[in-house]
């Protein structure tokens, strides 16, 4: 088979996007070895991703996020005449053409909950009608889907009208420097993190990442603890808000927005931190939750979609709508040692099963499983 991979969601800036395309393509090339494999890449994108014969690499201009691209740029692509397209993003060019279509569905936020997708009213409209119209006819047009959880997965089936046979959930993978046994000790980390205790956050601070209520339960029990700090790390245009919190509840000095880290520093925030604090409203897969539990961090997530799904019974689980219920989740995993150290264990033999290996593979099986029935070309 010829098989496209449209990888520009693999920008040279680490994103949970990126690190899919690379790791999912990287491991497929030392897998499969049979089939031809063309990569579609960003111009802008350094360095080779996969290094096998049986695959190159084409650069292609657009963001297939973008609307720009979902109203153009499939010229390139049906002329590859390929008998797989995958976009492992879940738009897709309008107009593409390829025997069979599969896209990675990574959530459905924009089209089932587009009031949780931005801070500000005009880019949920936005998001909320680039999701209706680019994910709908996406997930619509596609052969197949690869969900990356079963969560996702059953959200497609039951608010989208898939039959069950079209979805196929396969998981995430998470990189072996992330954990067992790597040495993340000796990372320089600004001076306030290694004088205190401290609970670590991560990630955006968009409406579905529940930031203000992590905050408010942080503010529960921060009398209870005084040297105890909540280290938030990510981008967003929430952070000024998060900011304005932490001061109207007089915790100014103990919430510390870290902003962008490298994976190194964030590798050695789990490393010292008393847990990882991830109460998201919702997630398509969860990928911090299994990086942390990786690196032997106690984590603490919602009871709820993925996160549930991917922490198993080896986390300490909240309802991410009370406050109460993240607090005392907090609290308990603030007072008990032996807790803490039986969560880091369980968890880091748990993100052992899931790997990039088992990824891709699954991935192989979907492409293989196309290759049977008589093809159909899509425009």
């Amino acid at each position: 088979m010829r098989i496209c991979i449209d990888a520009r969601s693999l920008r040279d800036t680490p994103t949970g996007l990126g690190r899919y395309a690379a790791h999912l393509i990287s491991h497929i090339s030392r897998l499969d070895q049979q089939n031809e494999y063309i990569v579609i890449r960003r111009p802008s994108r350094h360095g080779t991703i996969a290094e096998q014969d049986n695959f190159r690499e084409i650069a292609m201009s657009y963001d297939i996020s973008s609307l720009r691209n979902t109203l153009g740029g499939a010229r390139i692509i049906n002329a590859l005449q390929a008998d797989i397209y995958h976009s492992l993003f879940h738009f897709l060019p309008l107009g593409v053409e390829a025997g069979q279509i599969v896209i990675s569905l990574h959530d459905l936020i924009w089209v089932d909950h587009p009031r949780l997708a931005d801070n500000k009213r005009l880019k949920r409209w936005a998001k909320g009608s680039l999701g209706k119209l680019g994910i709908r006819k996406a997930i619509r047009t596609a052969d197949h889907i690869i969900a990356v959880s079963g969560s996702t997965r059953q959200a497609a089936l039951a608010n989208h009208a898939l039959a069950a046979e079209k979805v196929t959930a396969i998981h995430h993978g998470v990189a072996p420097e992330w954990g067992f046994g790597f040495d993340n000790t000796e990372t320089k980390l600004p001076e306030i993190f290694r004088e205190r205790r401290f609970i670590f956050g991560l990630g955006n601070s968009l409406p579905y990442k529940n930031l203000p209520r992590l905050v408010r339960a942080f503010a529960e029990l921060a009398t209870t603890a005084p040297d105890l700090l909540l280290v938030l790390a990510g981008r967003g245009e929430g952070n000024p808000q998060l900011v304005q919190l932490a001061h109207q509840l007089g915790l100014s000095d103990r919430i510390h927005l870290a902003g962008q880290l490298s994976d190194t520093q964030i590798r050695a925030c789990f490393t010292r931190a008393l847990f990882f604090a991830f109460p998201s409203l919702i997630e398509g897969f969860g990928m911090p939750v299994l990086e942390a539990m990786a690196s032997g961090c106690p984590v603490l997530t919602s009871n709820r979609s993925s996160l549930a799904e991917i922490a198993g019974n080896d986390a300490e689980l909240v309802n991410p709508d009370e406050i109460g219920s993240i607090a005392a989740g907090m609290q308990r995993l603030l007072t008990d040692s032996a807790l803490r150290q039986h969560l880091g264990r369980q968890g880091q033999a748990r993100a052992a099963t899931f790997t990039w290996e088992r990824t891709a593979h699954q991935t192989i099986q979907v492409y293989n499983h196309l290759s049977l029935p008589t093809t159909s070309t899509h425009s």
